[in-house]
């Protein structure tokens, strides 16, 4: 087989290739194939693969090449200082949202309030295609995780439009500096008031959603060291933080404004601490100063960060070690991720399950796909995307998509066809570069024969060589699929995708 044939019929397609099929090999594998650390455990993992499974949505050809090239701890500090990155692949793809996703909530609102999907389309879409082909990974990662700390629903009333704001101006501005500064522009987001009703919060009825998840979910955590009272306390702190209506402004701007006369302006103790009459918003302030340097908030935070990153339990010894970090550094993020990364805790990670979005982006990551049609692409992944439960922005419930196993475990056949549509080429709006596959393979010496192309896949899409039993499994997949070689490589690679092992990182 040479390189224009193997081009030329690559993802075409296998007519035997089905999800019962997939199940079939899988299910007759030795027990134990498959596992995401097969049988020689962490020490066979590559480390450079398990650093961009964990740091990024995903390999591709060029990531890996790259990291293998400037070694661990320099890709580390570059992920780390993200404006140093050249990102400009991204703008012929993203030049189609920019009227929107540059635009203040309130004129989206009264430009387009009955045509919502002309806002969602470019939101959830560039967050697909920043996920897809940036370069800045571990920003968007962190994104991600902050999207869901500070989550809104924007399926609630005119939410979707604040959103557009509160991702430009609170996550994305403030994903890898000072958590004080996060915690302040999502008090302040419109997007968050109005979710969290605290935009009805009145010193003549206080509203206390806003201030409950402020601590239990924003900060200090369910079991934190609050009390009811400081829930109530905290709720008068924020009565008059609320939004400018949609006619006080004359372009129909939605804003945060402090409405000084619905402010409880009385004396108030939260967390054992005396806030004096008379502050007006500083009242709110004081409150995040307090819960931003508490230590129940370091903790949580350091615990959400290795769960992230590390395990659905992380072990307590790294979560002490990122909640002093979190102290020492003022809540630096950056400084708290650095700690997490270069920790013995996360080179020596049990598996992690991929959450429905990310399994979806590393699949095509890693089959070098590129995003050539934004709507195109949204509306192919939006409804995989819904069955599994994960299109972005929309988890009702203010405590942000689930980031555990037990909550995703449910849509394997969805991510078993997902992976035959990759493999077939099939994601509409998108391509796969097979020049950058095809690279890839000749950069590392790869003849293009079913087994060698197979094996180093393998270590490719999964962190480690395949077993014998797997090997065995694989390549029976492949030669029985067909007798045509770049036939079997399709069949083989669409196994791997759907074996047990991809769907962890």
């Amino acid at each position: 087989m040479n390189r224009r044939q193997f081009l030329g019929s690559l993802f075409a397609g296998a007519a035997a290739l089905n999800t019962a099929s997939l199940g079939q090999a899988l299910a007759s594998a030795p027990r134990g194939a498959f596992s995401p650390l097969g049988q020689s455990g962490i020490d066979a993992r590559d480390p450079v693969i398990h650093l961009i499974r964990r740091l990024t949505y995903g390999v591709t050809p060029e990531l890996v090449t790259h990291v293998r090239q400037i070694g661990i701890e320099a890709f580390i500090e570059e992920q780390l200082n993200p404006d140093t990155i050249d990102d400009s692949i991204l703008d012929p793809v993203l030049q189609d949202t920019r009227d929107i996703l540059s635009e203040n909530g309130g004129v989206l609102l009264r430009q387009l309030e009955a045509r919502r999907e002309q806002v969602a389309q470019p939101l959830i879409g560039a967050t697909a295609a920043r996920a897809i082909m940036s370069r800045r990974q571990l920003y968007e990662r962190m994104v991600a995780f902050w999207s869901d700390h500070f989550s809104v629903f924007v399926g609630k009333g005119i939410v979707l439009f604040l959103k557009v704001d509160d991702d430009r101006d609170v996550i994305r501005t403030k994903a890898l500096g000072v958590f004080r500064e996060m915690l302040g522009a999502s008090a302040h987001s419109p997007a968050m008031l109005f979710y969290l009703d605290n935009v009805q919060n009145e010193a003549s009825a206080p509203n206390e959603n806003y201030a409950r998840e402020l601590m239990e979910l924003h900060t200090l955590g369910v079991n934190g060291g609050y009390t009811e009272d400081d829930v109530k306390e905290v709720a008068r702190a924020f009565t008059g933080w609320s939004i400018s209506g949609r006619r006080e402004d004359g372009d129909g701007r939605i804003n945060f404004q402090f409405r000084r006369l619905f402010h409880d302006d009385d004396a108030k103790t939260v967390l054992g601490t005396e806030i004096a009459a008379g502050g007006g918003e500083q009242d709110g302030e004081t409150v995040l100063d307090l819960l931003a340097r508490h230590p129940s908030t370091a903790r949580m935070i350091a615990t959400k960060l290795a769960r992230r990153f590390i395990s659905d339990n992380p072990p307590a010894s790294i979560i002490d070690t990122a909640a002093a970090a979190f102290t020492a550094s003022g809540g630096d993020i950056r400084t708290v991720v650095r700690v997490i990364l270069h920790s013995d805790e996360f080179w020596q990670a049990p598996p992690k399950f991929k959450q429905p979005f990310e399994h979806t982006i590393s699949l095509m990551r890693a089959l070098a796909y590129r995003v050539i049609d934004l709507e195109q692409l949204v509306r192919t992944l939006r409804g995989p995307l819904d069955v599994m439960g994960q299109i972005p922005f929309t988890w009702a419930t203010p405590d942000g998509f689930p980031d555990v196993m037990e909550a995703w475990q449910d849509s394997l056949l969805m991510r078993w066809n997902l992976a035959l549509a990759a493999m077939y080429g099939e994601v509409a709006g998108a391509e796969s570069n097979t020049d950058a596959l095809m690279g890839m393979l000749a950069e590392n010496g790869i003849p293009f024969e079913t087994e060698p192309v197979l094996d180093f896949m393998a270590g490719y899409m999964l962190g480690r060589p395949l077993s014998a039993d797997e090997r065995s499994v694989v390549i029976a997949f492949a030669n029985g699929n067909s007798a045509d070689p770049t036939q079997q490589i399709i069949a083989g690679l669409a196994l791997l995708l759907a074996s047990p092992a991809f769907q962890y990182k």
